[in-house]
Protein backbone atom coordinates (compact mmCIF):
# COMPACT_ATOMS: atom_id res chain seq x y z
CA UNK A 1 0.00 0.00 0.00
CA UNK A 2 2.79 2.43 0.90
CA UNK A 3 4.56 1.71 -2.38
CA UNK A 4 1.56 3.02 -4.35
CA UNK A 5 0.98 6.23 -2.41
CA UNK A 6 2.82 8.66 -4.66
CA UNK A 7 1.63 6.93 -7.83
CA UNK A 8 -2.01 7.12 -6.70
CA UNK A 9 -1.63 10.86 -6.12
CA UNK A 10 -0.66 11.27 -9.78
CA UNK A 11 -3.95 9.57 -10.65
CA UNK A 12 -6.26 11.85 -8.72
CA UNK A 13 -9.27 13.32 -10.60
CA UNK A 14 -8.76 16.28 -12.95
CA UNK A 15 -7.57 19.21 -10.79
CA UNK A 16 -9.69 22.28 -10.24
CA UNK A 17 -8.59 25.11 -12.54
CA UNK A 18 -7.89 28.45 -10.88
CA UNK A 19 -9.67 31.45 -12.38
CA UNK A 20 -10.98 29.54 -15.38
CA UNK A 21 -12.26 32.25 -17.71
CA UNK A 22 -12.31 31.65 -21.49
CA UNK A 23 -11.43 35.26 -22.33
CA UNK A 24 -8.07 34.85 -20.60
CA UNK A 25 -7.17 31.92 -22.85
CA UNK A 26 -8.25 33.91 -25.91
CA UNK A 27 -6.02 36.80 -24.84
CA UNK A 28 -3.09 34.41 -24.42
CA UNK A 29 -3.78 32.96 -27.87
CA UNK A 30 -3.91 36.49 -29.34
CA UNK A 31 -0.52 37.35 -27.80
CA UNK A 32 0.88 34.02 -29.01
CA UNK A 33 -0.42 34.48 -32.58
CA UNK A 34 0.70 38.11 -32.93
CA UNK A 35 4.15 37.32 -31.52
CA UNK A 36 4.55 34.31 -33.80
CA UNK A 37 3.59 36.26 -36.94
CA UNK A 38 5.78 39.21 -36.00
CA UNK A 39 8.80 37.01 -35.29
CA UNK A 40 8.34 35.09 -38.55
CA UNK A 41 8.33 38.39 -40.47
CA UNK A 42 11.51 39.52 -38.73
CA UNK A 43 13.20 36.18 -39.44
CA UNK A 44 12.16 36.33 -43.08
CA UNK A 45 14.02 39.64 -43.40
CA UNK A 46 17.21 37.78 -42.45
CA UNK A 47 18.49 40.40 -40.00
CA UNK A 48 19.49 37.96 -37.22
CA UNK A 49 21.67 38.62 -34.20
CA UNK A 50 21.47 39.97 -30.66
CA UNK A 51 22.77 43.38 -31.69
CA UNK A 52 20.39 43.81 -34.63
CA UNK A 53 17.38 46.19 -34.55
CA UNK A 54 15.09 43.29 -35.46
CA UNK A 55 16.16 41.43 -32.32
CA UNK A 56 14.85 44.20 -30.11
CA UNK A 57 11.48 44.17 -31.86
CA UNK A 58 11.37 40.40 -31.42
CA UNK A 59 12.33 40.80 -27.78
CA UNK A 60 9.39 43.14 -27.16
CA UNK A 61 7.01 40.70 -28.86
CA UNK A 62 8.29 37.83 -26.73
CA UNK A 63 8.05 39.85 -23.53
CA UNK A 64 4.39 40.50 -24.32
CA UNK A 65 3.85 36.80 -24.98
CA UNK A 66 5.65 35.85 -21.78
CA UNK A 67 3.52 38.24 -19.71
CA UNK A 68 0.41 36.75 -21.31
CA UNK A 69 1.52 33.21 -20.47
CA UNK A 70 2.39 33.99 -16.86
CA UNK A 71 -0.85 35.90 -16.40
CA UNK A 72 -3.42 33.90 -18.33
CA UNK A 73 -2.23 30.30 -18.70
CA UNK A 74 -4.85 28.30 -16.74
CA UNK A 75 -3.66 25.85 -14.12
CA UNK A 76 -4.71 23.94 -11.00
CA UNK A 77 -5.93 25.91 -8.01
CA UNK A 78 -3.64 26.34 -5.01
CA UNK A 79 -6.66 26.44 -2.72
CA UNK A 80 -6.45 22.67 -2.24
CA UNK A 81 -2.85 22.84 -0.98
CA UNK A 82 -2.61 22.85 2.81
CA UNK A 83 -0.16 25.34 4.25
CA UNK A 84 0.30 28.66 5.96
CA UNK A 85 -2.19 31.42 5.24
CA UNK A 86 0.26 34.21 5.95
CA UNK A 87 3.96 34.86 5.49
CA UNK A 88 6.50 35.53 8.24
CA UNK A 89 8.26 38.18 6.23
CA UNK A 90 11.66 38.36 7.95
CA UNK A 91 12.31 34.60 8.39
CA UNK A 92 10.95 33.94 4.90
CA UNK A 93 13.21 36.58 3.35
CA UNK A 94 16.24 35.24 5.21
CA UNK A 95 15.59 31.67 4.08
CA UNK A 96 14.95 32.75 0.46
CA UNK A 97 18.10 34.88 0.34
CA UNK A 98 20.09 32.13 2.04
CA UNK A 99 18.94 29.48 -0.43
CA UNK A 100 19.80 31.77 -3.33
CA UNK A 101 23.23 32.54 -1.90
CA UNK A 102 24.00 28.85 -1.38
CA UNK A 103 23.07 27.97 -4.97
CA UNK A 104 25.18 30.74 -6.49
CA UNK A 105 28.10 30.14 -4.11
CA UNK A 106 28.17 26.43 -4.96
CA UNK A 107 28.07 27.33 -8.65
CA UNK A 108 30.99 29.73 -8.21
CA UNK A 109 33.04 27.01 -6.49
CA UNK A 110 32.01 23.93 -8.47
CA UNK A 111 31.05 25.43 -11.83
CA UNK A 112 29.25 22.92 -14.01
CA UNK A 113 30.34 20.26 -11.56
CA UNK A 114 27.37 21.30 -9.46
CA UNK A 115 25.33 18.87 -11.57
CA UNK A 116 27.24 16.01 -9.96
CA UNK A 117 26.26 17.40 -6.57
CA UNK A 118 22.64 17.32 -7.68
CA UNK A 119 22.99 13.66 -8.57
CA UNK A 120 24.26 12.92 -5.08
CA UNK A 121 21.65 15.00 -3.25
CA UNK A 122 18.78 13.72 -5.35
CA UNK A 123 20.06 10.16 -5.01
CA UNK A 124 20.05 10.38 -1.21
CA UNK A 125 16.55 11.83 -1.29
CA UNK A 126 15.37 8.95 -3.46
CA UNK A 127 16.88 6.35 -1.12
CA UNK A 128 15.24 7.99 1.90
CA UNK A 129 11.86 7.96 0.16
CA UNK A 130 12.20 4.72 -1.77
CA UNK A 131 9.19 3.11 -0.13
CA UNK A 132 6.96 5.80 -1.60
CA UNK A 133 7.93 5.14 -5.22
CA UNK A 134 5.46 3.12 -7.27
CA UNK A 135 6.64 0.66 -9.90
CA UNK A 136 5.00 2.48 -12.81
CA UNK A 137 6.49 5.75 -11.64
CA UNK A 138 9.98 4.24 -11.41
CA UNK A 139 9.70 2.64 -14.85
CA UNK A 140 8.55 5.87 -16.45
CA UNK A 141 11.33 7.90 -14.84
CA UNK A 142 13.80 5.22 -15.93
CA UNK A 143 12.50 5.36 -19.50
CA UNK A 144 12.89 9.13 -19.67
CA UNK A 145 16.37 8.79 -18.16
CA UNK A 146 17.40 6.34 -20.89
CA UNK A 147 16.07 8.62 -23.64
CA UNK A 148 18.03 11.53 -22.17
CA UNK A 149 21.11 9.32 -21.90
CA UNK A 150 20.92 8.28 -25.56
CA UNK A 151 20.37 11.91 -26.56
CA UNK A 152 23.44 12.89 -24.56
CA UNK A 153 25.61 10.86 -26.92
CA UNK A 154 24.95 13.47 -29.60
CA UNK A 155 25.21 16.62 -27.46
CA UNK A 156 27.57 18.50 -29.76
CA UNK A 157 27.48 21.68 -27.67
CA UNK A 158 29.23 19.95 -24.75
CA UNK A 159 33.00 20.56 -24.64
CA UNK A 160 34.08 20.11 -21.00
CA UNK A 161 33.24 16.40 -20.80
CA UNK A 162 33.15 13.53 -23.30
CA UNK A 163 29.85 12.72 -25.02
CA UNK A 164 29.87 9.31 -23.34
CA UNK A 165 30.42 10.89 -19.92
CA UNK A 166 27.66 13.41 -20.55
CA UNK A 167 25.29 10.65 -21.64
CA UNK A 168 26.01 8.57 -18.53
CA UNK A 169 25.44 11.60 -16.29
CA UNK A 170 21.94 12.15 -17.69
CA UNK A 171 20.63 8.82 -16.42
CA UNK A 172 21.05 9.46 -12.66
CA UNK A 173 20.19 13.15 -13.12
CA UNK A 174 16.82 12.36 -14.65
CA UNK A 175 16.01 9.26 -12.63
CA UNK A 176 16.88 10.72 -9.24
CA UNK A 177 15.63 14.21 -10.13
CA UNK A 178 12.17 13.00 -11.12
CA UNK A 179 11.69 10.44 -8.35
CA UNK A 180 12.92 12.76 -5.61
CA UNK A 181 11.02 15.71 -7.09
CA UNK A 182 7.75 13.80 -7.23
CA UNK A 183 8.31 12.78 -3.61
CA UNK A 184 8.82 16.43 -2.64
CA UNK A 185 5.69 17.43 -4.58
CA UNK A 186 3.69 14.81 -2.71
CA UNK A 187 5.04 15.87 0.68
CA UNK A 188 4.31 19.53 -0.05
CA UNK A 189 0.72 18.77 -1.09
CA UNK A 190 1.18 20.12 -4.61
CA UNK A 191 0.81 16.77 -6.37
CA UNK A 192 -2.54 16.11 -4.69
CA UNK A 193 -3.82 19.38 -6.17
CA UNK A 194 -2.58 18.39 -9.64
CA UNK A 195 0.27 20.91 -9.63
CA UNK A 196 3.45 19.74 -11.38
CA UNK A 197 2.02 16.31 -12.16
CA UNK A 198 3.00 13.93 -14.95
CA UNK A 199 0.28 13.55 -17.57
CA UNK A 200 1.52 10.05 -18.37
CA UNK A 201 1.19 8.86 -14.78
CA UNK A 202 -2.08 10.73 -14.26
CA UNK A 203 -3.93 10.01 -17.52
CA UNK A 204 -1.86 7.75 -19.77
CA UNK A 205 0.22 7.84 -22.94
CA UNK A 206 -2.30 9.61 -25.18
CA UNK A 207 -2.75 12.70 -22.97
CA UNK A 208 1.01 12.76 -22.36
CA UNK A 209 1.76 12.86 -26.10
CA UNK A 210 -0.90 15.51 -26.64
CA UNK A 211 0.57 17.52 -23.77
CA UNK A 212 4.02 17.26 -25.36
CA UNK A 213 2.65 18.45 -28.73
CA UNK A 214 0.69 21.27 -27.06
CA UNK A 215 3.82 22.41 -25.21
CA UNK A 216 5.87 22.36 -28.42
CA UNK A 217 3.25 24.46 -30.21
CA UNK A 218 3.03 26.90 -27.31
CA UNK A 219 6.82 27.33 -27.36
CA UNK A 220 6.91 28.49 -31.01
CA UNK A 221 7.36 32.25 -30.32
CA UNK A 222 10.15 31.58 -27.81
CA UNK A 223 11.83 29.21 -30.26
CA UNK A 224 11.65 31.83 -33.03
CA UNK A 225 13.12 34.48 -30.72
CA UNK A 226 16.00 32.13 -29.89
CA UNK A 227 16.90 31.95 -33.59
CA UNK A 228 16.35 35.68 -34.18
CA UNK A 229 18.70 36.57 -31.30
CA UNK A 230 21.50 34.59 -32.96
CA UNK A 231 21.11 31.36 -31.03
CA UNK A 232 22.52 29.30 -33.92
CA UNK A 233 25.94 30.99 -33.77
CA UNK A 234 27.45 28.13 -31.75
CA UNK A 235 25.66 25.27 -33.49
CA UNK A 236 28.04 24.48 -36.34
CA UNK A 237 28.27 20.96 -34.93
CA UNK A 238 24.82 20.26 -36.41
CA UNK A 239 25.67 18.60 -39.71
CA UNK A 240 23.27 15.62 -39.85
CA UNK A 241 19.48 15.56 -40.21
CA UNK A 242 18.97 13.61 -36.97
CA UNK A 243 20.99 15.90 -34.70
CA UNK A 244 18.15 18.38 -34.00
CA UNK A 245 16.37 15.50 -32.26
CA UNK A 246 19.12 15.57 -29.63
CA UNK A 247 17.08 18.46 -28.19
CA UNK A 248 15.18 15.76 -26.29
CA UNK A 249 18.15 15.45 -23.93
CA UNK A 250 18.02 18.96 -22.44
CA UNK A 251 14.25 18.92 -22.76
CA UNK A 252 13.99 15.92 -20.44
CA UNK A 253 17.05 16.29 -18.24
CA UNK A 254 16.81 19.98 -17.43
CA UNK A 255 13.11 19.73 -16.65
CA UNK A 256 13.87 16.83 -14.29
CA UNK A 257 16.61 18.43 -12.17
CA UNK A 258 16.06 22.12 -12.90
CA UNK A 259 12.30 22.14 -12.43
CA UNK A 260 10.78 19.02 -10.85
CA UNK A 261 13.57 18.49 -8.33
CA UNK A 262 14.82 21.99 -7.53
CA UNK A 263 11.54 23.92 -7.46
CA UNK A 264 9.89 21.24 -5.32
CA UNK A 265 12.82 21.13 -2.89
CA UNK A 266 12.90 24.92 -2.54
CA UNK A 267 9.14 24.99 -1.99
CA UNK A 268 9.43 22.50 0.86
CA UNK A 269 12.02 24.70 2.53
CA UNK A 270 10.12 27.96 2.04
CA UNK A 271 6.56 26.91 2.88
CA UNK A 272 7.33 26.69 6.61
CA UNK A 273 7.61 30.49 6.73
CA UNK A 274 5.52 31.58 3.75
CA UNK A 275 1.98 31.28 2.46
CA UNK A 276 1.63 28.59 -0.20
CA UNK A 277 1.36 30.99 -3.13
CA UNK A 278 4.27 33.13 -1.92
CA UNK A 279 6.48 30.11 -1.20
CA UNK A 280 5.83 28.58 -4.61
CA UNK A 281 6.41 31.86 -6.46
CA UNK A 282 9.70 32.39 -4.61
CA UNK A 283 10.82 28.80 -5.29
CA UNK A 284 10.10 29.25 -8.99
CA UNK A 285 11.94 32.59 -9.13
CA UNK A 286 15.04 31.33 -7.32
CA UNK A 287 15.26 28.14 -9.39
CA UNK A 288 14.53 29.93 -12.67
CA UNK A 289 17.19 32.62 -12.40
CA UNK A 290 19.80 30.26 -11.00
CA UNK A 291 19.04 27.85 -13.85
CA UNK A 292 19.38 30.76 -16.28
CA UNK A 293 22.74 31.69 -14.75
CA UNK A 294 24.06 28.20 -15.53
CA UNK A 295 23.42 28.98 -19.21
CA UNK A 296 25.63 32.09 -19.21
CA UNK A 297 29.36 32.72 -19.10
CA UNK A 298 29.04 33.47 -15.38
CA UNK A 299 30.37 36.37 -13.36
CA UNK A 300 29.18 39.95 -13.73
CA UNK A 301 29.07 39.51 -17.52
CA UNK A 302 26.31 36.97 -17.12
CA UNK A 303 23.90 39.22 -15.23
CA UNK A 304 22.09 40.62 -18.28
CA UNK A 305 21.89 37.21 -19.92
CA UNK A 306 20.61 35.71 -16.67
CA UNK A 307 17.84 38.31 -16.50
CA UNK A 308 16.80 37.68 -20.11
CA UNK A 309 17.00 33.88 -20.04
CA UNK A 310 15.37 33.69 -16.62
CA UNK A 311 12.46 35.94 -17.51
CA UNK A 312 11.82 34.83 -21.09
CA UNK A 313 12.58 31.12 -20.84
CA UNK A 314 12.97 29.72 -17.32
CA UNK A 315 9.88 31.34 -15.81
CA UNK A 316 7.54 30.29 -18.65
CA UNK A 317 8.93 26.74 -18.55
CA UNK A 318 8.36 26.54 -14.81
CA UNK A 319 4.77 27.66 -15.04
CA UNK A 320 4.00 25.42 -18.02
CA UNK A 321 5.22 22.48 -15.91
CA UNK A 322 3.32 23.50 -12.78
CA UNK A 323 0.07 24.29 -14.57
CA UNK A 324 -0.01 21.91 -17.53
CA UNK A 325 2.24 18.99 -16.58
CA UNK A 326 5.74 17.61 -17.08
CA UNK A 327 5.23 16.44 -20.66
CA UNK A 328 3.99 19.89 -21.76
CA UNK A 329 7.12 21.48 -20.28
CA UNK A 330 9.35 18.91 -21.99
CA UNK A 331 7.62 19.66 -25.31
CA UNK A 332 8.04 23.41 -24.81
CA UNK A 333 11.72 23.04 -23.91
CA UNK A 334 12.40 20.50 -26.67
CA UNK A 335 10.99 22.67 -29.43
CA UNK A 336 13.00 25.74 -28.43
CA UNK A 337 16.25 23.81 -28.88
CA UNK A 338 14.99 21.69 -31.78
CA UNK A 339 14.12 24.70 -33.95
CA UNK A 340 17.51 26.26 -33.21
CA UNK A 341 19.37 23.08 -34.13
CA UNK A 342 17.22 22.52 -37.23
CA UNK A 343 17.84 26.09 -38.37
CA UNK A 344 21.59 25.61 -37.93
CA UNK A 345 21.39 22.45 -40.05
CA UNK A 346 19.52 24.25 -42.83
CA UNK A 347 21.98 27.15 -42.69
CA UNK A 348 24.83 24.70 -43.08
CA UNK A 349 23.17 23.30 -46.21
CA UNK A 350 22.79 26.81 -47.62
CA UNK A 351 18.99 26.56 -47.60
CA UNK A 352 18.59 29.61 -45.33
CA UNK A 353 20.37 32.91 -44.92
Amino acid sequence: MVNKLTQSEHRLPQPTIAGERPWRQWLLFAFWALSTVGLLVLLWQGDWGFDRPAAWLGLLASIACTVGLLRWLPGPSLAAVAGRESTKVVPFALVAVGATAVLFALTAVLGRGILFLFVGVAGVAVILRWRRIGRREALYAGGLALVAGVGGLGAGWISYISFAGWAVLQVPLVLAGLLAGWGFLARGGLLKAGIGRSLFLAEGAGPALRGFAWGAALGLPWALLNVLMGGTAHDRWVTAWWQPLVALQPGISEEAWGRVFLVSLLFLGLRRWGATRVALAAAVAIASYWFAYLHTEGGAAGIVSTALIGTLYSLPLSYVWLRRGLEAAIGFHFFIDFLRFATAYLLGLGLLG
